[in-house]
């Protein structure tokens, strides 16, 4: 049988075609019945129907789950629309959807068209709407962890340690000193200081290990020396950055840093364990499960279980459902081509086209620009806060690469790179939100801040000049590439071949 023609990155070209188009038809189904049917469905406390009459047992349950269904399938549609729009100019998909969320809050479409909130975040479904979107958090999460590599880590070479803690305690340290400026109208009711300046302290040094690795991967750095330190580089900072929000939650719900002390110290020791005890526990049921020819839907199920579980378990610890989530993600093993990874992939696609846009618009329903944009005093912590990220980045780590001995070139390359921020920063503000950290207005903020530091980073790198022919191979959305060169390969890599050609 002749083969159908694929991408120069190996993927079939009809896939590229058929599920934007899979996608919207759904979501046309879905609208059209929708408007015909479900949209009509009185209201709790209506009249019910023409005779006046009480509405039919099961209606209101019937009309929001169609709500619902419909809901998704418009935001799929609009966040595929928007994926496929930010690929075409140059930027990681993710950011698209991102973008459109925002776009249909408060602050363009719904603010323009109040009923357009009615299509994609209906009040009546807004319970399970929300639900919806912190199960496509979880999963997130879980992918992201998955995708981490200790393993570099523990090779990394001198450079890579160097520049690792630079990128994260400069940008910590400005964020921090930051805070003073910044607290009367970022901090939320009755927050202490203390928790608040260490939250913006990680706010200000995080970087999106799942998007930068679709960065590196379209720049063509994903095998070059200066894809790999940044994605080593990004792992470390997310370790220490995990460590500083769980503590900044912890001395939020304690009320003092010493009080979060048992907090943390619990936090910590439940992470030694699961990763101790429960990673080989994992990898024996996964080989046992392929001696059993075990069904992908129970692999499924336990992915689930094991994920959901383990984010039970430290949202009653005190920090955040996320930290269970990626923990959880860290003890999977992660090796291409298996049945278990074939499942958790699956998993993850259905999530990055279903929920997940569920989650940007969840938060772009509470991004509101026009509440900023008329307030000097929220204008001004705006400015404070972008200029301290992203100085606090570039900085931190071009003067750390360069202190290393690498050329300004690369090692303001690297700053760019680790300057991304992404859906990580997101999913850690609305924690933040949610632990009662910050207001409403610094997530405003932040959200803008994360979104533009993304965006900055594919032109400044070809400002740098830093980009090049994109690898034949390709990566899926938030996944590390395959099989990279070792850490300490690029620490000992000499400043002639730093440079990208």
């Amino acid at each position: 049988m002749k083969e159908l023609p694929s991408s120069p990155a190996g993927t079939p070209v009809w896939r590229g075609i058929v599920y934007p188009l899979l996608i919207s038809a759904a979501a046309v189904g879905v609208l059209v019945a929708a408007l015909g049917f479900g949209l009509g469905v009185p209201d709790p406390g209506g009249t019910g129907g023409a005779g006046g009459g009480p509405p039919a047992a099961g209606s209101h349950a019937g009309g929001t789950v169609l709500r619902v269904v419909a809901a998704l399938a418009a935001v799929a549609a609009v966040a595929t629309a928007g994926g496929w729009l930010a690929r075409k100019l140059g930027q990681p998909p993710v950011i698209g959807e991102i973008a459109t969320g925002l776009m249909l809050g408060p602050s363009f479409l719904a603010g323009v068209f109040p009923g357009s909130t009615e299509l994609f975040h209906p009040a009546a479904a807004k319970p399970l709407l929300g639900l919806l979107a912190q199960v496509g958090l979880i999963l997130f999460m879980f992918a992201v962890g998955s995708e981490f590599d200790a393993s570099q880590l523990r090779r990394s070479g001198r450079v890579v340690v160097a520049v690792s803690q630079g990128s994260m305690i400069i940008p910590f340290v400005l964020g921090v000193l930051s805070a003073a400026l910044v607290y009367r109208e970022f901090a939320a009711g009755g927050i202490g200081f203390v928790p608040f300046a260490i939250f913006l302290g990680t706010a200000m040094s995080i970087t999106a290990f799942p998007v930068l690795a679709r960065i590196v991967q379209e720049s063509g750095l994903a095998r070059h020396p200066l894809g790999t330190m940044a994605m080593t580089c990004a792992a470390a900072c997310d370790v220490i950055a995990w460590g500083a929000l769980a503590t900044a939650m912890a001395v939020a719900t304690a009320g003092s840093v010493w009080g979060a002390g048992g907090t943390v110290l619990l936090a910590a020791a439940f992470a030694a364990f699961v990763l101790i005890v429960g990673r080989p526990l994992v990898r024996a049921a996964d080989r046992w499960a392929d001696r059993a020819r075990v069904s992908s839907a129970a692999r499924l199920l336990a992915l689930l279980l094991l994920a959901f579980s383990l984010a039970w378990v430290t949202d009653l610890i005190g920090v955040h459902s996320i930290f269970g989530a990626f923990l959880a993600g860290m003890l999977v093993p992660h090796r291409p081509g298996t049945a278990l990874t074939t499942v958790q992939t699956r998993l993850d696609s259905v999530n990055r086209r279903l929920l997940l846009p569920m989650f940007f618009v969840s938060v772009g329903m509470t991004v509101d620009l026009t509440q900023v944009t008329g307030h000097a005093g929220l204008l001004f912590a705006g400015v404070v806060a972008v200029v301290t990220a992203v100085a606090g980045k570039l900085a931190g780590t071009a003067v750390t690469a360069r202190t290393a001995g690498l050329p300004w070139r690369t090692s303001l390359g690297l700053g760019v790179l680790l300057n991304a921020r992404g859906v990580t920063e997101i999913v850690v503000l609305r924690a933040g939100l949610d632990a009662g950290l910050i207001n409403q207005n610094a997530f405003t903020v932040l959200v803008v801040m994360a979104v533009l530091t993304t965006v900055m980073t594919g032109p400044a790198l070809q400002l740098l000049k830093l980009t090049r022919r994109p690898d034949a191979g390709t990566v899926h959305e938030g996944t590390a590439p395959s099989s990279p060169p070792a850490a300490e390969s690029a620490a000992a890599t000499s400043a002639k071949e730093m440079e990208p050609a």
